[in-house]
């Protein structure tokens, strides 16, 4: 795979833009956010979100910055084509917001909403030949030398997938080649790439009302019907990472 990689970039293949990834299910809570190091520097964490847990926190120091690049997205399944997570980035200063789960004591939120993105920015990620729909990607203003979390949950109470991406710097200098094909089969897995299974998502809202029986919608529903899919294949994020870690590359896009 990786000498694939480097064949890409003798023919010319412009550079992607590069997340280094993570993956994980139990970042629930503030007590174990992931821990974004720098967040200068580019990363992106997956997660699937599930009746249980149905949050994704994460967090950073903001010791020098007073602002943050962002990205929301969700990987190109028919069944999340009207999946719209929110972003809620919580520290203090920040005012009062109604969010479903519990703040840090002192802490407010800024919650930037997807349920009016009607048509999400493609992306396509060469190397892992994946797909992903951003919904929202932006600077955003961080109080200074603060602690700040980032939480990523669906206010609509649907199981669903999401990626949140922090920083914009690419630097893979301390990456092992070997993570390479790990990288790649996990990428690829979260975005059911040759997946022929069926999926499913579910409404949490009914999971706990013994009368209801949890609704499972097909893809073709419409937003206002929360409803989700069976078929689930496709190909989304991915990772532009592997020129940029063979060579040491690190670099700073330029502000958008």
């Amino acid at each position: 795979m990786l000498n694939y990689l480097v064949a890409w970039l003798l023919v010319g293949l412009p550079s992607a833009d590069a997340h280094k990834p993570s993956y994980a299910n139990d970042h629930t809570g503030p007590d174990n956010a992931f821990e974004v190091l720098d967040p200068e520097i580019s990363i992106a964490l997956y997660a699937e979100m599930t009746c249980t847990e149905d949050a994704l926190w994460l967090h950073m120091d903001t010791e020098g910055l007073d602002e943050v690049w962002l990205e929301l997205g969700v990987p190109v399944l028919d069944r999340l084509e009207n999946y719209r997570p929110s972003l809620a980035i919580v520290a203090e200063g920040f005012p009062d917001a109604d969010v479903p789960f519990d703040l840090p004591e002192g802490m407010g939120a800024m919650v930037v909403a997807t349920d009016d993105v009607d048509t999400p920015i493609d992306f396509f990620e060469p190397f892992t030949q994946t797909d992903s729909w951003i919904l929202f990607r932006d600077w955003f203003d961080v109080p200074r030398d603060s602690d700040v979390y980032l939480v990523a949950y669906n206010p609509a109470q649907f199981t669903g997938k999401l990626w949140v991406a922090v920083g914009l710097t690419e630097d893979f200098s301390d990456v092992d080649v070997s993570q390479f094909s790990e990288w790649m089969e996990k990428t690829q897995a979260f975005h059911e790439v040759g997946d022929t299974e069926e999926h499913t998502e579910l409404d949490c809202s009914q999971l706990y009302d013994e009368n209801s029986v949890p609704e499972v919608e097909p893809s073709t529903a419409s937003k206002t019907s929360g409803g989700c899919s069976t078929l689930a294949h496709s190909q989304p994020v991915g990772i532009g990472l592997a020129v940029a870690a063979v060579f040491g590359i690190g670099r700073r896009r330029r502000r958008m």
